[in-house]
């Protein structure tokens, strides 16, 4: 009786051990499966950003000023004052203290077109607070700020974190008016400050935009929770396949532009490499309609992630049969 009962212990243990054995192995499965999303991919990031804690958590470390509250705006659209006008996409828009307008920026790649399209975005944010017959006392600040994944050619030589005013050209003290103000934080530059100033929150946030997986960010949230929300957010995110797959797209779509730029910028092909170019990014951006499309996301979700009208979308998914 007793031999039985030590064979049915052994049975036990043994059995036990392969539960935990497939369960390790189903984990382990499971880890090389799971992808953290990169929150330098914009579309990434515009997900992350959408909670008002997390926006507050970011601005509160990259503007000089107080804030008390921030309300996201889903609304992502820039639209001019004229039909003709190009439309831009912003990834993160919110109201700073119920009066200051703000605009955030995600890029992975530098182009040479960066500082005129950061310009006209802030611009857009800037007209269309007053409509027809309004005052131009209605007008208040608004705050673009571009955080870059690349150096700017133009800024070497100054810190990862630069902020643009009006200034009188004699005396650099002087501003004409706080209604301007661009922030341009490039991510290299921020690495290799964090590595002299840890203690920098802002360049912990630009730590964790970077590498969200290092170890060097899970000592960052022993003591700053905004970052542990974020991650926590992040992974919470990532689990979701449809966002996997939105990511993936983007993420291809960014590197085609930048194949198609970076062909198009040999001098020597001009017009013809221009107009290949332009038909290049058309086509990407196409693909990655079409691509949304396919995993049925919703056309109003498809026009916050990409420039494309209604029509444009309606008009795609027609002629593909999707």
């Amino acid at each position: 009786m007793e031999k039985k009962i030590n064979t049915n212990i052994e049975n036990n243990k043994r059995n036990e051990k392969e539960i935990n054995n497939k369960n390790n192995t189903y984990k382990e499965d499971n880890k090389k499966k799971f992808k953290l999303l990169d929150p330098k991919n914009d579309v990434v990031f515009q997900m992350l950003f959408l909670k008002n804690n997390l926006a507050k958590g970011l601005l509160d470390n990259i503007l000089i000023d107080k804030i008390i509250s921030v309300n996201v705006d889903v609304n992502k659209q820039l639209l001019g004052d004229r039909p003709e006008d190009k439309i831009g996409i912003v990834d993160l828009r919110a109201i700073i203290n119920n009066e200051i307008e703000c605009e955030v920026e995600m890029q992975m790649f530098y182009f040479n077109n960066f500082v005129p399209r950061f310009l006209d975005y802030w611009s857009k944010m800037y007209s269309r607070q007053l409509k027809k017959g309004d005052n131009y006392d209605l007008l208040h600040r608004v705050i673009s700020i571009a955080i870059i994944n690349q150096n700017i050619p133009d800024l070497k030589g100054l810190p990862a974190h630069t902020i643009w005013n009006i200034r009188e050209s004699r005396n650099h003290r002087k501003i004409l008016t706080n209604n301007l103000e661009l922030h341009i934080i490039e991510i290299q530059k921020a690495k290799e400050e964090y590595k002299h100033n840890k203690d920098d929150k802002l360049l912990q946030w630009i730590k964790f935009l970077e590498n969200p997986e290092s170890k060097e960010v899970d000592r960052i949230m022993v003591s700053n929770k905004e970052i542990k929300e974020a991650k926590k957010e992040l992974f919470s995110l990532s689990q979701d396949e449809e966002n996997q797959r939105i990511a993936d797209f983007r993420e291809r779509e960014i590197m085609d532009r930048k194949d198609i730029y970076e062909t198009g910028k040999d001098e020597g092909k001009a017009e013809g490499i221009k107009e290949g170019r332009k038909e290049g990014i058309k086509e990407a951006r196409e693909t990655f309609i079409i691509n949304l499309l396919k995993i049925k996301m919703p056309i109003d979700k498809i026009i916050e992630f990409t420039s494309a009208t209604k029509e444009e979308i309606e008009k795609i998914k027609e002629s593909k049969n999707l």
